[in-house]
């Protein structure tokens, strides 16, 4: 139970901090996640929360990092390895080295085993931080990229060095051939164990879909366990895991074409899924810190206020070389990695924007409390070390990438919707013009297009005008019948009667209770004719003269109906304008529910889902009509085609006997 409270709280406090983003935005969520997490720290519950390392790394970063990888574009990775093995190793290792040397002056008491450790724990860049802290910020594509992907590896890097470091304060001794080998079978070792993996369950999962198992029951939780098998596979091999589930994620992503087999629904609700956990473990990871980092701080509280000042400026210096550092790496361009020499701004940028998270918290709270059967030396000023180091990267980046790179501009939702709307009504326009289309498929298309625009609330008082006046039209269509003599006049008064009484619904209460009161007591005193003469019809009429009178009722009845319907229709048509447009298509709806109704055809749904389907590519015809006239941008254009592209799927599947909410 303790487990499930505790996951509860987190949960609810990346939903506080979520609301409190939506409205004060000009904060980066991060800060609110990190300070609901300080509030909880102040629960009794949290007081002696202890964060778990291994678990953190299996349940929340394995499957962040898996999601990560399956997002990653196949073409950019291919084009950038180079780039990215650069700084996820290289440079990885090169800044473990030199901080380890740095911080060895800084703090000449602690041995230099321990301070290459603490460089390894600052090393790592964490990609989730990263993207949070520059949601809002358009940075240039190749260095987003760059920060991204390299973020995804270098945490193998820095996890190594750090193993390697810890075992040789330990042991007193320290191999370089063993720690080499060490380093390439983890880093390497991990690779290769997440490509393997990745393909297999791959191939499992296209097994499952070819044997009819593609059920959300089925590929949804597969999905998920996924990145946490490999992950304890891989580090029970004694490679990396989070390497492991990386590659594995980005093997994913290369292999969607076969993945894509699956059914429209299992893939709709696996991409939802994975959106709403990756988005509750970005926000537990910031609470995390948030919970913990009071903790690390009362671990300081025994010791000097002046070595807690040393060890502040002591954080802020190996920061500082560390941003000194990343800048110099990528301003010189070394090993002639990017086609181009990266200019200032953009080599500034790289270094400011290398964020830490929770992962170096994680490796820093992951040091033994004991060594020998003694408390492990240094070990709460290593912690505050990398704690100070995190809050840095995590602040200055808030303060200094805004000054350095526009703010990402905000899509214009007015156009988008403008255009949706003419895009839609181009596609009505369209299948309104077609003479062959039935007008029972014809109006269930038009509603079903209707729906995609962005509508307001439909007026009600206008729905009431534009349904009485229709129904007066329909009144006149049964009296043209009886007028032409294709219907009796007695027939025709009564159903004329019972339009006039659902026309007159808009009136008031009472009116409306004493023209009931009159209609139900007429229907009263001629209730007893009517029995009396079916009866003597039954004693008098042979039974294959009623038959006839029945289907000649029937078709009557039919005739009467589909006039109705069709000038009704008529009517709509001529009326509606974008002033009505809502209030016209709600009445036009129900006229249509009627008729669908009376006439029960089963051939419906075959024939409305193949309209449906040509009238979505006459939405991709405008949309690219348009983009070739120049009248709208290829942003716009792709937004307006991903829309149209969901709309499809989330219809097709519902037009299928799937329930499928669209959002």
């Amino acid at each position: 139970m303790l487990v499930f409270y505790s996951l509860t709280l987190l949960i609810v406090a990346v939903i506080i901090a979520n609301i409190l983003y939506t409205v004060f935005p000009n904060i980066p969520l991060t800060f609110y996640q990190i300070g609901c997490g300080f509030l909880l720290s102040l629960l009794p519950f949290f007081q002696n929360y202890a964060l778990e390392p291994e678990i953190f790394m299996l349940m929340v970063i394995a499957p962040l990092m898996f999601n990560d990888g399956q997002n990653t574009s196949a073409g950019y990775f291919r084009h950038s390895i180079r780039q990215i093995l650069n700084l996820a190793v290289i440079l990885a290792v090169a800044t473990a080295v030199i901080i380890g040397l740095i911080a060895h002056l800084l703090l000449p008491s602690i041995p230099l085993a321990l301070c290459f450790a603490v460089a390894a724990i600052v090393t790592p860049t964490d990609s989730v931080a990263f993207k949070s802290i520059t949601k809002d910020i358009e940075l240039p594509e190749t260095i987003s990229g760059a920060l991204e992907n390299g973020s995804l590896f270098n945490d193998a890097s820095g996890i190594v060095i750090f193993n390697m470091a810890l075992a040789s304060f330990v042991s007193g001794d320290f191999s370089f051939a063993q720690g080499l080998t060490r380093f390439l079978t983890s880093f390497f070792g991990g690779l290769l164990v997440g490509v393997i993996a990745g393909l297999i369950f791959v191939k499992i999962q296209t097994l499952l879909v070819n044997k009819s198992m593609d059920t959300a029951s089925v590929i949804v939780p597969f999905s998920i366990m996924t990145p946490i098998a490999i992950y304890l596979f891989s580090e029970e091999l004694g490679c990396s895991g989070i390497l492991a589930v990386v590659s594995a994620g980005i093997i994913y992503g290369i292999n969607q074409s076969r993945l894509k087999l699956t059914s429209t629904n299992v893939r709709l609700v696996t991409n939802a899924t994975w959106g709403v956990i990756t988005s509750l473990l970005n926000g537990v990871v910031f609470v995390l810190l948030g919970v913990t980092l009071p903790k690390v701080i009362k671990r300081m509280i025994p010791y000097s206020n002046t070595l807690i000042i040393k060890l502040v400026f002591d954080a802020l210096a190996i920061y500082l070389v560390m941003l000194v550092i990343r800048y110099i790496w990528v301003r010189t361009n070394l090993f002639g990695v990017q086609a181009k020499m990266p200019t200032t701004r953009e080599a500034l940028v790289s270094s400011i924007g290398g964020v830490h998270g929770t992962i170096t918290l994680a490796m820093a709270l992951s040091i033994p409390l004991t060594s020998v059967g003694q408390p492990f030396p240094f070990r709460d000023q290593l912690i505050y070390i990398a704690t100070i180091v995190i809050l840095l990267s995590l602040i200055v980046p808030t303060i200094v990438l805004p000054l350095l790179c526009p703010k990402k501009q905000v899509k214009d939702q007015g156009q988008f919707n403008q255009y949706r709307g003419a895009m839609v009504n181009y596609a009505i326009s369209q299948v309104k013009q077609d003479p062959t289309i039935s007008l029972l498929d014809r109006n269930y298309v038009i509603d079903m297009l209707n729906s995609q625009k962005n509508n307001p609330e439909v007026d009600r008082k206008q729905v009431q005008e534009i349904m009485a006046a229709t129904q007066q039209v329909s009144v006149q269509a049964i009296v043209d019948l009886a007028a032409e003599v294709k219907i009796d006049q007695k027939i025709a008064n009564r159903f004329s009667r019972g339009m006039i009484t659902a026309s007159n619904n808009h009136l008031g209460f009472g009116t409306r209770i004493k023209y009931i009161f009159k209609y139900q007591l007429r229907r009263f005193k001629s209730r007893k004719r009517t029995k009396q003469i079916r009866q003597r019809m039954k004693e008098t009429i042979p039974q294959q003269t009623r038959q006839q009178i029945h289907d000649q009722r029937q078709q009557t009845n039919h005739l009467i109906k589909d006039a109705m319907f069709t000038t009704a229709n008529d009517y709509l048509d001529q009326i509606e304008d974008e002033q009505n447009s809502n209030a016209v298509n709600f009445v036009r709806s129900s006229y249509n529910f009627r008729q669908s109704r009376s006439v029960g055809d089963t051939q419906a749904d075959s024939a409305q889902n193949t309209l449906l389907i040509k009238s979505f590519q006459y939405e991709y015809a405008y949309v690219a009509d348009a983009f070739k006239a120049g009248k709208i941008s290829r942003n716009l254009s792709d937004q307006l085609s991903q829309s149209i592209s969901t709309d499809q799927m989330a219809y097709m599947e519902q037009g299928s006997g799937t329930d499928f909410l669209l959002a």
